[in-house]
């Protein structure tokens, strides 16, 4: 019975390690979607300072 002992015990490991990666993986994507919209933001702040920019240069 060790060997079935042995594997219970290997896949209550994995499917732990499993659980574990999933959460991660999850707030990976959280933070990955939380740095896309602060680019967005920076990005649209700087677009709007050309533009100032940009109507103060011309004639």
């Amino acid at each position: 019975m060790d060997i079935f002992d042995a594997l219970e015990q290997r896949v209550e490991q994995l499917v732990a390690r499993k659980k574990t990666l999933e959460e991660e993986n999850a707030a990976l994507r959280a933070e990955v979607a939380r740095y896309a919209e602060e680019k967005k933001a920076v990005a649209e702040r700087i677009d709007g300072l050309l533009e100032k920019l940009q109507e103060e240069l011309e004639p």
